[in-house]
């Protein structure tokens, strides 16, 4: 009679209650229960973050396939890059920009100026025409002459601010910038000579005197 044991597990091949439940392995045995292994654990993986030196192996693949930054493709270090500089000037962009601030300069003492002589402001204009020979004794509009003035003053600072932004924005865009304040100072001027000569040629008086002294002696 053949013996029906199992030469793997060393029970009965019958499916007695003693059989092992786990799945027969595909090579080998399962080890007996107690059975402590003789190779001692592998150390534990150093926690992330941490270096760790590779072997000189990996160190070499490493290299070859991670190559430092800035390092060209055959293994030679590039010289630095020079830093970028902002491009020169061309000679009219130059005469563009010196003759914005000469005009601002002008427009900026312009405007001081009128803010300081609003006080004296007939007072003044009066003695630059006496100077020039007008008969200014018969000018009687001395008051109205005075709020010229202080509306000459209010006019140039009000466009002075309009002016000093949008020359700003064209001198940062790059952009012909000169007629700028050139055109904000024929504006002031306009109006500076429309007001004084609204108020002289208003006083009848003074029209008259001018007409005679005009007037070649009989």
């Amino acid at each position: 009679m053949s013996d029906d044991r199992d030469p793997h597990d060393g029970r009965d091949g019958d499916g007695s209650a003693g059989r092992d439940p786990r799945p027969r392995p595909r090579y080998g045995e399962y080890a007996p229960e107690g059975w402590v292994s003789p190779v001692p654990p592998a150390e534990a993986a150093p926690p992330a973050g941490q270096d760790e030196v590779p072997p000189v192996g990996q160190q070499s693949a490493s290299w070859s396939q991670h190559p430092q930054q800035g390092q060209g493709a055959g293994g030679a270090q590039p010289y630095p890059e020079p830093p970028a500089t902002p491009a020169a000037l061309s000679t009219g962009r130059r005469v563009d920009r010196v003759a914005t601030f000469v005009l601002l300069g002008l427009a900026g003492y312009n405007v001081i100026s009128n803010l300081l002589l609003v006080s004296g402001f007939s007072r003044t204009l009066l003695s630059a025409f006496s100077a020039q020979g007008y008969p200014v004794d018969d000018f009687s509009g001395q008051a109205q002459l005075q709020q010229a003035g202080a509306a000459i003053a209010i006019v140039s600072l009000v466009v002075l601010v309009p002016m000093l932004v949008l020359t700003l924005r064209r001198l940062r865009a790059g952009k012909l910038t000169f007629w700028v304040p050139l055109v904000a100072g024929a504006v002031v001027t306009i109006v500076q000579m429309v007001l004084v000569l609204s108020v002289f040629l208003g006083d009848a008086a003074f029209v008259q005197s001018l007409l005679d002294s005009a007037r070649p002696a009989s």
